[in-house]
């Protein structure tokens, strides 16, 4: 089976196979992982603080590797990547953090088509790709604002446009209502459900139980580094 997923056949995009990560200081942030996401998959990750969510994030993303096991990211495998290959990836995976991560003195095109231009693409590419995504995200008529012009929900809108300008085929979002009020969380989950019904893969890390047990979609629950459950429609009780 790894040889085949590694060759790019098959549905999963992301496979994580006994994967471990240990920091010098002690602590055992992952235990034997093993975890699966398909394509066109809305998978909630959730745990209390310390369960390893984001860990498993940053393995994702190639940010830390492993301790031991193999992670396999779109056909790639990223323990065995080059670092010239990482850039590569992460045109593959959008990231949206909970504290937005916008530039400040950038407006939101610039903040948005910022990566296209420093990777290579056209002036007219970047533009158009740009307004693609600011018109995905409802923030058209918001291009020429800063960041401290915007709403927190503008802002979010706004690091979710910058996370899929480049097409990405996998989202991964990092808490991405962790700072906004009820009503703005819910229309960013919204925009997060059309993102996903267009076809991109969403990888959500939440805390927050009512929109994992509004939704039912599949939950994976870590627990001291382990996967403790992995539920279709499941619920989270936080």
């Amino acid at each position: 089976m790894v040889a085949a997923r590694a060759n790019g056949r098959g549905n999963e995009l992301i496979t994580l196979d006994d994967v471990s990560k240990h920091y010098p200081n002690g602590t055992e942030a992952l235990r034997d992982v093993d975890l699966r996401i398909e394509s066109g998959d809305f998978v909630f990750l959730v745990g209390s603080s310390g369960a390893g969510k984001s860990t498993l994030i940053r393995l994702l993303i190639r940010d830390e590797l492993p301790s031991s096991g193999r992670v396999w990211v779109d056909g790639q495998d990223v323990v065995r990547m080059r670092r010239s290959a990482v850039p590569k990836l992460r045109r593959r995976v959008g990231v949206v953090f909970q504290d937005f991560k916008l530039l400040p003195r950038r407006t939101v095109a610039e903040n948005v088509g910022f990566a296209l231009l420093v990777t290579g693409h056209s002036d007219e590419e970047a533009r158009e790709e740009t307004e693609r995504a600011l018109s995905l995200v409802g923030l058209a008529e918001r291009r020429d604002h800063f960041p401290d012009q915007l709403s927190g929900g503008e802002q979010q809108r706004a690091a979710m446009a910058r996370a899929l300008v480049s097409r990405p085929k996998i989202l991964i979002a990092d808490e991405p209502t962790g700072n906004l009020d009820p009503v703005t969380s819910w229309e960013i989950i919204k925009l997060l459900i059309r993102v996903n019904e267009l076809g991109t893969t969403l990888v959500m890390a939440t805390h927050n139980a009512e929109i994992v047990n509004a939704l039912r979609r599949r939950v994976v629950h870590l627990d001291r580094g382990m996967v403790v459950r992995d539920e279709r429609e499941g619920l989270y009780a936080a």
